[in-house]
């Protein structure tokens, strides 16, 4: 290998080795914090969806499912905001799912980008009191 090639191979190690040390190039948009948010809310149990308000449903028309739907995300000056629009599951006590759905989209945010999240904010956009909803929370709790 001549001297060339070494120093070559050494400029790029070191170019991608300052890459990796230095996390301040990496960017999380505020899109993808609300995927990441909108994911978490939909796994805790009593939720029966978001509220997307009119956009959001002409894209559900068109049969494209938005992960973000409902979630409304801000950041200024490294402080994150997160606002949720849910509608519940009739049966549920609202505080306790709302501090549980708090805590879930907080920690899932904060462990996946290391981002800190200083606030979750939950608006109860409805309640949802189909039969369907009800029969499957029976059949899972067992009663």
């Amino acid at each position: 290998m001549s001297e060339f090639d070494e120093q070559t191979t050494r400029d790029v190690e070191n170019d991608v080795s300052d890459l990796f040390e230095d996390s301040d190039n990496m960017m999380i948009t505020d899109e993808a914090i609300a995927v990441m948010a909108g994911v978490a809310t939909s796994e805790v149990r009593g939720v029966a969806g978001m509220s997307g308000g009119f956009a959001g449903g002409i894209a559900e028309v068109f049969g494209r499912r938005n992960l973000s739907k409902g979630v409304k995300v801000v950041t200024k000056n490294e402080s994150t905001t997160v606002d949720l629009y849910v509608v519940v599951k009739y049966g549920y006590r609202i505080p306790d799912l709302a501090y549980e759905i708090q805590e879930t989209v907080k920690s899932t945010i904060e462990s996946l980008s290391g981002i800190v999240v200083d606030a979750v904010n939950i608006h109860i956009q409805g309640i949802d009191y189909s039969e369907d909803s009800n029969k499957n929370d029976e059949s899972e709790s067992g009663t």
